[in-house]
């Protein structure tokens, strides 16, 4: 005995939508009611086997139009997002039915939302990293000016060396001047009494120029070693610096990879849930 179109239909029902990897369901339709359902759990209440079919249905249109019906439902009509493909099924050349499958757009949906938030999310790491880069390209700069600086300042101070040793000469000299010239005051007795206060007072003043020129060796010194030690941090800093910059650049990007995939993720789930007609 032959079977129908519709009966071969009726009898795949069950078996089709377990064959699909997503959330599709499985309906088939006489003219006038519904004779076989395999819905996803929510649209079964939709579609129940012996009811007549509502105008305006994937099926009804497809079999009064004669031709591929592909309807996209919103979330918020069933809860669920999804697309309906409704084909009129022939035998001899009437119109005895249609059958009708319908895939949930859920996950395609939560895709896109993913995507989108992806790609939000991604572009606000894109513009801080740029910030964070051009900052550290700034700090960079600053550290080097900072070198600078301190080169500069540890010459200074080097040249102060010569100033100081020509005072501490100087002084010296002036010392000896002054031991002779109390040396030639003693000689003369009474007369070079007067010359020897002179001479003494100079002593004094070569030796506290001499002192003088100590403590100032001492503190320039100390000064030249902490700009040593100040130099020394600098160039440290800089190769952290350097280094962050360079990390910071390659996690830029890998934002901007990240972007791209977000932004690939967001068409495949435009061209899932697009699904149109032949």
């Amino acid at each position: 005995m032959a079977v129908s179109l519709l009966e071969a239909f009726q009898a795949v029902t069950p078996i089709v939508p377990n064959l699909l990897a997503h959330r599709v369901g499985m309906v088939v339709s006489s003219q006038t009611h519904w004779i076989a359902s395999n819905s996803i759990k929510e649209l079964e209440h939709q579609v129940v086997v012996g009811e007549p079919i509502k105008p305006g249905t994937a099926v009804a249109v497809a079999m009064k139009e004669n031709r591929k019906v592909v309807v996209h439902v919103a979330k918020e009509v069933y809860g669920i997002p999804y697309v309906a493909i409704s084909l009129p099924l022939k035998e001899d050349g009437k119109i005895v039915g249609a059958v009708a499958i319908h895939e949930s757009l859920e996950e395609y949906d939560l895709l896109h939302e993913t995507a989108d938030s992806l790609s939000v999310s991604t572009e606000a790491m894109r513009k801080a990293l740029e910030m964070i880069e051009e900052k550290a390209g700034h700090l960079v700069d600053v550290n080097n000016n900072l070198q600078q600086l301190a080169d500069s300042a540890s010459t200074e101070v080097s040249e102060t060396d010569k100033v100081i040793n020509f005072i501490k000469s100087v002084a010296s000299q002036t010392n000896m001047l002054g031991l002779n010239a109390a040396i030639e005051a003693a000689r003369v007795g009474e007369q070079g009494r007067g010359f020897a206060v002179v001479a003494e007072e100079v002593r004094k003043l070569a030796v506290d120029s001499a002192d003088s020129a100590e403590q100032i060796t001492t503190t320039l010194t100390r000064i030249y070693d902490s700009i040593k030690r100040i130099d020394d941090e600098i160039s440290r800093a800089a190769e952290v610096t350097e280094e962050q910059a360079h990390l910071i650049q390659e996690i830029a990007e890998q934002g901007r990879k990240l972007q791209q995939v977000s932004t690939k993720m967001a068409h495949m789930s435009e061209e899932f849930a697009n699904i149109s007609a032949d």
